[in-house]
């Protein structure tokens, strides 16, 4: 089994967007923000893993993968993967323990657990981003584009698929499971898939085409500027802007 781990040196910027916070956060957010930046890297076990799979066959609808139950099912879900010829499920999680944390805090002070709960969304997302990087990055030297990560329950790919999913990756070994509704636990977990196309393509969550790539969507699981929809905003702001 593939194990990613690094340190979650995430900064108080890269917070603010998932709490909603566009101007200068007040002194005692700001103190909080602080301190749970503290917290989520003391508690949180971070680890992420992947696996590559070959494609099998293009259908209407769906794309069958090789040695894995999980289909990619979905009309949007398969322009996204069209000129793919293999697909890698990666999955990150920031352990069960920050769960617990969430829970006590939920029930003693809600409005801490507000920004906690950002503060470790931030997390997972710097998380998911490092491997989405350094998966990407493989790809490339292996000679094919990548597109940008899809994850079930998004666009048109049903969540049930979520459970396969797993499965295929073995992400029990790092604690990752979901619950009858097919939602992740713990929480603070992201799984997705990144295709290995054989034409540059844009990173985008709009048909493959050919173009340059402009710069990496952030995760559509975490990132504060999605809606559950088939398109990412590509005006999103960066540290540049």
């Amino acid at each position: 089994m593939k194990l990613f781990k690094i340190p979650l040196n995430l900064t108080y910027d890269e917070v603010l967007p998932f709490l909603g916070i566009t101007g200068e956060a007040s002194p005692r957010e700001q103190e909080l923000i602080l301190h749970y930046l503290k917290v989520v890297q003391q508690k949180a076990h971070a680890v992420g893993t992947w696996k590559v799979f070959a494609v099998e066959r293009h259908e209407p609808g769906k794309i069958i993968l090789k040695n894995s139950t999980l289909i990619l099912e979905g009309q949007s879900t398969t322009a996204h993967f069209q000129t793919c010829k293999k697909v890698t499920l990666l999955a990150t999680t920031l352990s069960s323990e920050l769960d617990l944390y969430l829970t006590r805090l939920s029930e003693e002070n809600p409005a801490y657990a507000l920004i906690f709960d950002g503060v470790a969304s931030a997390a997972v997302e710097y998380l998911t981003e490092q491997l989405d990087q350094y998966l990407s990055g493989e790809i490339r030297h292996k000679g094919y584009f990548p597109t940008a990560r899809f994850s079930p329950g998004y666009g048109d790919w049903p969540l049930h698929w979520q459970k396969n999913f797993l499965e295929s990756l073995d992400a029990a070994k790092i604690g990752l499971t979901t619950t009858p509704h097919y939602l992740l636990q713990p929480i603070k977990s992201v799984t997705a898939a990144l295709g290995w196309s054989n034409i540059p393509i844009e990173r985008s969550y709009s048909s493959p085409a050919p173009a340059p790539a402009k710069k990496p969507c952030r995760s559509m699981n975490t990132c504060p500027y999605c809606t559950l929809a088939s398109t990412c905003p590509e005006h999103l702001p960066t540290s540049e802007s």
